[in-house]
């Protein structure tokens, strides 16, 4: 038992040394070069009772970098029940972009609630390249442009992006060290040559891919659209990058409660299990990483102690390394403070996912 504990300690401190040993010497960059003529893109942006957020990603959107003319953006509201609808057409009646409002009623069999309005969106797209972001989220204004020349540059037809998780107390700023470590890997094995998943709050997709997959209908059901996507795209041998730089950063909201972050990691959860059956065994390691440390700290205090010190230290280089790609600066404490939450989160998760529960999604149950 103590050399099993020993060896699953040993093997993720050697693989977060080299995830960070990777991150410097293989970090690809993809937006470098500007396009003299971009394409025309669509921008497909759905909504579900985001009335306290739909507004701000609006007003982001109006400081878009991006020609007006050749950008066609897409808004649906699909069956809020608060003042989503109002907002959004109030928006539309002052903005000076080209823009198309859907009110999703129709219901296609197969699909999540999210699924089935980009679904209809995506009929209404003219655009060449199809660009993805969520409701509560807010761009930069080189975004639309960067993940574009990535587009060219890479010569790839699904280009994932990087998000931040923004919020004022410490439960959040907790997330967003765990988006930068989940990201921070993904990127890694993206620029291995391995696609993980993309992530559709901030996902480029060209409209020949999208069309040779068949769409959202086209996917088997996923309560993770995004990484079905992503997994079709790769299986009709199209190439898949990830973009990681300031210029496409995008902000998206935390989660206030630990029952709604238990929710979202639930549903994560349904994707991260449809991983190949070596990325299942990586994961399970990292999981099985706290009860191993813990049972060789009680055996032996001090070891036990400095082997848990040297991973919070190689860990919290690779996020901060990570991080600093997009010119953020993440505190100490905030790294310190992340081991604690990081061990709650991934045991409540893995609990919580195995509840006899259905898994609840902007005021939608499944499962």
């Amino acid at each position: 038992m103590t050399a099993l504990a020993l060896f699953i300690v040993g093997f993720l401190i050697f693989q977060d040394l080299i995830l960070g040993l990777l991150l410097v010497i293989n970090f690809r960059k993809y937006d470098s070069r500007n396009q003299a003529e971009l394409p025309k893109i669509s921008i497909l942006i759905p909504s579900r009772n985001e009335a306290e957020n739909i507004l701000n990603c609006l007003q982001s959107i109006e400081f878009l970098e991006y020609p007006k003319e050749k950008t066609q953006i897409i808004l649906a509201d699909d069956g809020s029940t608060d003042e989503t609808a109002i907002i959004i057409q109030d928006w539309m009646k002052s903005t000076v972009w080209q823009v198309e409002f859907l009110s999703i009623h129709k219901k296609t069999a197969g699909l999540n609630g999210k699924a089935n309005a980009l679904a209809q969106m995506a009929e209404k797209a003219t655009g060449k390249l199809l660009l993805f972001t969520d409701a509560d989220c807010i761009v930069s204004p080189q975004w639309a442009k960067s993940m574009v020349n990535a587009q060219a540059e890479s010569g790839s037809d699904l280009i994932t992006g990087i998000t931040q998780v923004q919020g004022d107390n410490v439960f959040t700023r907790m997330q967003a060290m765990d988006w930068w470590l989940t990201l921070g890997m993904v990127k890694v094995m993206s620029d291995l040559g391995l696609t993980l998943t993309s992530m559709g709050n901030n996902m480029l997709l060209s409209k020949k891919a999208y069309e040779a997959i068949g769409g959202f209908e086209g996917i088997p059901f996923s309560l993770t659209e995004d990484f079905e996507l992503a997994k079709q795209v790769k299986l009709k041998g199209f190439k898949a990058v990830h973009l990681v730089s300031e210029a496409n950063l995008i902000q998206t909201k935390g989660q206030e409660k630990s029952s709604d972050l238990l929710s979202q990691r639930k549903r994560w959860m349904y994707g991260a299990v449809r991983l190949p059956l070596y990325w299942k065994i990586l994961l399970g390691i990292q999981v099985l990483f706290f009860p191993s440390i813990i049972y060789f700290f009680i055996l032996f205090p001090f070891e036990g102690l400095l082997l848990w010190l040297i991973k919070v230290i190689i860990q919290s280089l690779f996020i901060y390394g990570f991080a600093s790609k997009c010119r953020q600066n993440l505190g100490i404490r905030n790294l310190l403070l992340f081991e604690l939450y990081y061990l709650f989160t991934s045991w409540s998760t893995i609990v919580y996912y195995f509840w006899p529960a259905k898994t609840e999604w902007k005021g939608r149950k499944y499962g």
